[in-house]
């Protein structure tokens, strides 16, 4: 009897270890990448980088999962679960199937709620879930990123009018901002500049529509900057066209004179050849006549 209930006790004890060795090892959930987004980056109203998405729009959210249990396992399910308390689940109908020690990615879509649901004044967190099943169909364990929702979180919901303020600051930011020639279109640029800071001030502290306002007027001004730069440019262009057309007609005008000057010249000089010689002939004809002699009384 006590040698039954001494292998009995082996073989709970073994189940235990075993079981407590499978639930060490897990699968890793990893290379979150989010598409669609609205906006990537630095959000100074946050404080910190962002996946953000307008409401009512779509994202997608791709990982990879790393099957390191030892052997097969079969992910009938995927969720991502947000803290606005809804979660949004990629199932399978036939599980799928990843081989020990192989990788395979999944990908989650839904539609972003609205502000009302999901504050776009706070940043939000999720936790990723991945269930997975015996041949049976029965639940075996359920995959997670960690902790209920991630302690950095780094999911933003923005308001259509936020989006808007991003996305013409961004419009701004990558605008290319030459050394304009013109006082007019400089001017312009440094009020362009002025209304750029207030928005930037408005959006930090969260009056998105200000910040709207104001970005709308700076790219309305960084606009009408280089409009003044083109047309001075054109006008600038015609003049010099019209001073070259002006250096030739006066380069023109002076060749024709020297050039006449040079046959005038020529010709005086050559009437003043002509009389001179004959004015020599003359002379010498006179030489040549002879002395008449004296009458003798």
């Amino acid at each position: 009897m006590k040698k039954m209930l001494a292998l009995v006790t082996a073989l709970l004890m073994s189940t235990f270890i075993s079981t407590m060795m499978m639930g060490s090892v897990r699968a890793d959930i990893g290379s979150e990448t989010w598409r669609g987004y609205t906006y990537k980056g630095t959000d100074e109203y946050y404080g910190a980088d962002v996946f953000a998405y307008e409401e009512g729009s779509t994202a997608i959210l791709d990982l990879v999962v790393h099957n390191d249990y030892g052997q097969d396992i079969n992910v009938s399910k995927i969720k991502v679960g947000f803290d606005w308390n809804i979660n949004y689940t990629t199932e399978f109908t036939s599980p799928y199937e990843i081989a020990s020690g192989n990788s395979t990615s999944f990908s989650v879509t839904f539609t972003v709620p609205v502000t009302t649901d999901a504050s776009n004044l706070v940043l939000h967190g999720y936790t990723i879930f991945v269930e997975h099943v015996n041949a049976t169909g029965q639940i075996i364990d359920t995959m997670t990123t960690g902790d209920t929702y991630r302690k950095d979180p780094d999911f933003a919901v923005y308001s259509a009018v936020q989006a808007d303020a991003q996305e013409l600051h961004q419009i701004i930011s990558r605008m290319p901002k030459p050394s304009f020639n013109s006082t007019s279109a400089r001017l312009l640029v440094y009020k362009a500049q002025n209304e750029t800071g207030i928005g930037e001030a408005l959006y930090e502290r969260g009056d998105f529509a200000g910040a709207r306002a104001h970005y709308s007027t700076s790219l309305i001004l960084y606009n009408e900057a280089y409009t003044t730069e083109e047309t001075r440019g054109v006008k600038r262009e015609d003049l010099d066209v019209r001073l070259v057309e002006a250096q030739i007609n006066n380069l023109q005008a002076w060749a024709s004179m020297v050039s006449s000057l040079s046959t005038t010249s020529m010709l005086l000089g050559l009437a003043i050849v002509l009389f001179g010689i004959g004015y020599i002939i003359k002379q010498l004809g006179t030489l040549r006549k002879p002395v008449t002699e004296s009458v003798k009384e």
